[in-house]
């Protein structure tokens, strides 16, 4: 990803901005086990991947964070291996705009396994985060 486009937002469908809110805003991590919507977002993404699933994003969407709060040996590295894996081309990394739509949707699609999850299963949203990794 070149670095003049590290700026970009990153987007997610303006109905997941609650649920993003939701396990974000506090502190008490058994029901907020996500310290911030960045890593909700990766969480989301990994889930779309490993899922198998995109959905493109639809109707109105919201910007949730810049691109600059990735991490830039952790996470960039990760969403650059989901789109060359989505794609069976190293050539999208010259590409920012489809690496940024690639993991926009896989997070889109990864959302909701992650609402079903943390919210329609018994227990608090921690433990299913937890019980969702086995």
């Amino acid at each position: 990803m070149s670095e003049t486009n590290l700026n970009d937002s990153i987007y997610i469908e303006e109905q997941w901005h609650p649920l993003f809110k939701q396990f974000t805003d506090t502190t008490d991590v058994y029901a907020a086990p996500f310290r911030t919507m960045k890593d909700m977002f990766m969480w989301s993404a990994s889930i779309g991947f490993q899922r198998g699933d995109r959905k493109p994003l639809t109707g109105k969407k919201i910007g949730i964070f810049r691109w600059a709060q990735f991490s830039p040996q952790v996470d960039v590295p990760l969403l650059k291996a989901l789109a060359i894996a989505d794609t069976g081309d190293v050539a999208v990394l010259q590409d920012s705009e489809k690496v940024l739509v690639v993991v926009q949707e896989y997070a889109n699609a990864g959302i909701c396994e992650l609402q079903q999850t943390l919210l329609e299963e018994y227990g608090q949203p921690l433990q299913n985060l937890i019980k969702l990794l086995s």
